[in-house]
């Protein structure tokens, strides 16, 4: 029998998304990163904050002693974790907006570009990067109804943060007794606010991720 009267098996392909910023990004290797710094962050800072509610105020206000030097190191390297996640995490929102173009390019209209520079312009910031992940989270989730509880509790643990820290520095620059007092509460309740961001920013990053992903799979067919 003739070899050519054998049907070849057809493998089926894949679509080969693209769009308006090119092919879809897949963000898993960063979800991972992410997810790995911010746990650490959560850890450090939080043996940090019961450290100081366990350990004698008149350890903590010698700078010299080896637990109060121990507990420096220690927060000092929730904060480098915290500002090596930064560069992740902005690759990963401009990343997700380029999907979120190809997801759902007329209801878009928040740039890569513009989404990761509203975090660092002033005024702008404070409610701008949400509008921005909201329009991600509708082309993410084709507009179903999800997430909605999560982002606002996600933004509002953001400003809670900024305006604490801020604060906290700032009483730290002043030279009366009062305000220092007021600015090592606001510490405290500062990390508080730093936990609750890392797991909300953590979830944030895994839904939509793996929201763009099963998108993506199934307009690929």
């Amino acid at each position: 029998m003739n070899a050519s009267s054998y049907n070849q098996p057809q493998t089926a392909k894949k679509t080969v998304l693209s769009g308006t910023y090119g092919p879809f990004r897949n963000n898993d290797p960063l979800k991972v990163v992410i997810f790995i710094g911010l746990i650490a962050a959560v850890m450090l800072t939080l043996f940090s904050l019961l450290a100081r509610q366990v350990i004698p105020a008149t350890i903590l206000a010698k700078p010299d002693h080896h637990i109060a030097i121990a507990l420096r190191l220690i927060h000092m390297a929730g904060i480098t974790i915290h500002i090596l996640c930064v560069p992740y995490y902005c690759l990963w929102l401009n990343r997700s907006c380029k999907n979120a173009w190809l997801l759902n390019p007329p209801k878009m209209k928040a740039t890569p570009a513009w989404a990761v520079a509203y975090y660092f312009l002033p005024i702008v910031s404070l409610w701008k990067p949400y509008s921005s992940m909201l329009e991600i989270r509708n082309a993410s989730f084709a507009m179903r109804a999800t997430l909605t509880r999560l982002l606002p509790l996600w933004w509002f643990s953001w400003l809670a943060f900024i305006l604490l820290t801020a604060g906290q520095l700032a009483g730290h620059l002043s030279i009366n007794v009062e305000i220092m007092a007021i600015s090592n509460k606001l510490a405290s309740v500062a990390d508080i606010a730093g936990i609750a961001l890392n797991y909300l920013s953590i979830a944030v990053v895994v839904s939509i991720t793996n929201a763009q992903n099963k998108r993506a799979s199934e307009l690929q067919g």
